[in-house]
């Protein structure tokens, strides 16, 4: 089910280990229109009681957090938030957990190493309800 539409902007949770690359991640998304951050997370538990508090659209993963799986938060997710998008970015192989993690409930799977053009592009295509496969 697509997201997009006009007016409304999209509400966008953060999950990184890396206060860095969350900081860097909000600048990059606050400059679109049509999207906010609604909150952020370095771990699973955090995520969890993020998703509760500022009822995300979508939600920003990486698969290596504190303390934590990123693919078993994948999973717990999809199975408690369905309507929820999930994109993964990370710096692990592409080729390996790619499709796992679309298994797993993610609607597509960015590599940090990337430029943000690639990023920006498959949250549209997520967004319109499609799965970002590179």
């Amino acid at each position: 089910m697509p997201i997009e539409s006009p007016g409304r902007r999209t509400r966008i949770l953060l999950v990184d280990d890396c206060a860095l690359v969350r900081q860097a991640l909000k600048e990059l998304l606050e400059h679109e229109e049509d999207l906010s951050v609604c909150g952020e997370a370095e771990d699973r538990e955090g995520a969890l009681a993020a998703v509760d508090e500022c009822n995300p659209d979508l939600a920003i993963v990486d698969l290596r957090l504190r303390g934590s799986d990123g693919m078993e938060l994948i999973r717990d997710l999809h199975r408690e938030y369905p309507r929820l998008l999930l994109l993964v970015l990370s710096m692990y192989d592409e080729s390996v957990y790619a499709e796992e993690a679309i298994r797993a409930g993610a609607s597509g799977y960015v590599s940090k190493l990337e430029a943000t053009s690639k990023l920006m592009d498959a949250l549209r295509f997520v967004l319109r309800g499609e799965i970002y496969r590179r």
